[in-house]
């Protein structure tokens, strides 16, 4: 299944590259200005050469030994003869020229008769624009760094409650119906939760009211049913058809068995949450103790004392279903193996064609329960994170109950 996209390295994507492209055009803009600057400064650096040079000359010096270079030239001209010669035709105006190669400025001193022509090659004057612009990238590529590492921090900052909530999302049992918390979410992500709230408050009203129902229809039939089996039982005793009593004492003891697993049923989905753990050997030995003497065999694997953070009734509830499953529906004695861990293992021979049945009210034809108790169970070890396996081997039923790593779901 595909993951789809990621918020986050989408926002970081855009960002950056419009980080990265304002950057860049703002780059060029500077270099534009710079370049322009520059070109304007060098323009005046010609003039005060050639200013410099008819001063030099005027006053007795050749005017060629004004600092220039060799990517420098200079021109000057008295009273029409050429004293000094350049590499790029006179020109005929005073001022800047651009000329092929050449940047030169013409300077005239009218009461001499003077020109002075300075010139600066292309070539060098676009090395020093290159070698200025370079110098701003050095300057301006930690400053576009930094940029791109704090806009990616602010990301991941501004979404970091986001991802949190959709990391317990994630993670949540679909059991959990507790509400989620808004704190630390942005405003415009308060309608999620709230939303989410409203539908678990009602899921969870809904999940009440059927346990209400089924834990009250429990109750309203017992005590009926218990008054119908005691006139029954005196029918049973004195004059009338005490076969048919007899008929009806079993069918009112089959309903009352019927509301028992119901009830439990009922407590299983609840959920029989309690702080306070057990002793799973004790617990176990009151079970067995409700047994006929010798029904149920148990090894302790020495273990003397096995704490569970388990609600002693959710103990109980799981391993007294066990044992009555495996009394009633096997055909030999039933073994109780307690190992460390805790993991408690229950086996006991079957007849041929058993099976485990985990579906509710799904039983055998020869079966006289309700086909609630793989149900209970399941329900039981599934909301206290306890691992439950049941297998065939042979002509031997066995079922494991380990209690390790618990992770119950609660609601």
């Amino acid at each position: 299944m595909s993951r789809g996209w990621s918020l986050q390295s989408r926002l970081s994507r855009r960002l950056i590259l419009g980080v990265s492209l304002g950057w860049l055009i703002g780059l060029c803009i500077a270099i534009f200005v710079f370049a322009h600057e520059m070109a304007e400064l060098l323009d005046e650096t010609l003039k005060a050469s050639a200013q410099v040079a008819a001063s030099a000359y005027v006053s007795g010096g050749d005017g060629t030994g004004i600092g220039l270079d060799e990517d420098a030239a200079i021109r000057i001209i008295r009273q029409g003869i050429e004293i000094s010669a350049a590499p790029w035709p006179p020109q005929a105006k005073d001022g800047a020229h651009q000329l092929p190669g050449w940047r030169v400025y013409r300077l005239t001193r009218e009461p001499d008769a003077l020109v002075v022509e300075v010139g600066q090659s292309d070539k060098w004057r676009h090395d020093e624009l290159l070698e200025s612009v370079e110098a701003l990238l050095v300057l301006m590529l930690p400053v576009l760094l930094v940029v791109l590492l704090t806009v990616r921090h602010a990301i991941a900052a501004a979404l970091g409650p986001a991802l949190h909530f959709a990391a317990t999302l994630k993670d949540r049992p679909a059991t959990d119906l507790s509400p989620f918390d808004e704190a630390g979410l942005p405003r415009e992500l308060h309608t999620i939760p709230v939303a989410l709230n409203g539908y678990l408050q009602r899921i969870h009203s809904l999940i009440e009211a059927e346990r209400q129902f089924a834990t009250n229809a429990a109750h309203e039939l017992r005590t009926p049913l218990a008054a119908a089996s005691a006139q029954a039982q005196l029918i049973a005793a004195g004059a009338g058809d005490a076969r048919s009593a007899r008929s009806m004492v079993a069918a009112l003891d089959r309903l009352g068995r019927i509301v028992e697993r119901l009830l439990q049923l009922s407590r299983a989905e609840a959920g029989l949450d309690g702080e306070a753990g057990c002793d799973l050997v004790r617990i176990i030995r009151l079970i067995i103790a409700e047994h006929p003497s010798g029904t149920v065999t148990f090894d302790d694997g020495d273990i003397e004392a096995a704490p569970v953070d388990v609600h002693p009734d959710a103990v109980a509830l799981l391993v007294g279903n066990a044992l009555r499953n495996a009394v009633e529906h096997g055909t030999g004695g039933v073994s109780l193996a307690l190992r460390a861990g805790p993991v408690v293992q229950i086996r006991n021979r079957v007849a041929r064609g058993a099976a485990f049945r985990h579906e509710t009210f799904a039983k055998s034809a020869r079966s006289a329960g309700a086909g609630l108790g793989l149900t209970i169970m399941a329900k039981t070890a599934e909301r206290n994170g306890i691992a439950m396996e049941t297998a065939l081997v042979g002509d031997m039923a066995v079922l494991n109950l380990d209690f390790r790593a618990r992770n119950p779901a609660r609601i």
